[in-house]
């Protein structure tokens, strides 16, 4: 079963759908049971979004005090538009302390990165799994029928679940 990756871009834009390829398309898939198991049921559900308007000191607050590697920026229907990332931050710290930027990010329309990759509801701990191994990316962001968030699964939601079930395909 192919999942589908969307990419969600700002401004009304329409999503482009991508078809998720197996990372090793020269290996045969041995079915695992993570093709069985849906994202839901691993994924986070008391998310933090952020609106495009909120302060950069905002956005670092709110991941300090909740906690978490990532935020999705959502649009007025609460559809992600973009994403800032731990890494985002600490990129943008590190290049003002070493240069003379002239433009400095005030809001998290300007620090993020925009675009949001997502996964629907209905799709598996593989289909994520496989999704963060081809795009290099740590989190991915959840959503519904109507394209809102509704979840974000992160690698170590992944490899908490991995931990939890290890033996459960029986390939050892």
């Amino acid at each position: 079963m192919a999942a589908t990756q969307h990419v969600h871009r700002p401004r009304g834009q329409t999503d482009r759908a991508i078809a998720c390829a197996p990372i090793d398309t020269h290996l045969t898939k041995v079915p695992s049971v993570a093709d069985l198991v849906p994202i839901t049921q691993i994924m986070s559900r008391e998310i933090a979004c952020a609106r495009p308007e909120l302060g950069i000191d905002g956005l670092a607050d709110l991941m300090v005090q909740q906690r978490i590697g990532c935020v999705p920026i959502v649009n007025e229907r609460g559809a992600p538009i973009g994403m800032v990332t731990k890494q985002d931050l600490v990129e943008w710290l590190v290049a003002l302390d070493r240069t003379n930027v002239d433009v400095v990010p005030q809001t998290a329309r300007e620090l993020m990165m925009p675009l949001a990759l997502t996964l629907r509801e209905h799709a598996t701990v593989a289909h994520a799994t496989a999704m963060m191994a081809l795009e290099d990316i740590h989190h991915v962001v959840i959503i519904d029928g109507d394209g809102r968030v509704i979840g974000v699964v992160s690698s170590l939601d992944i490899v908490r679940w991995l931990a939890a079930n290890d033996g459960l395909s029986g390939a050892r």
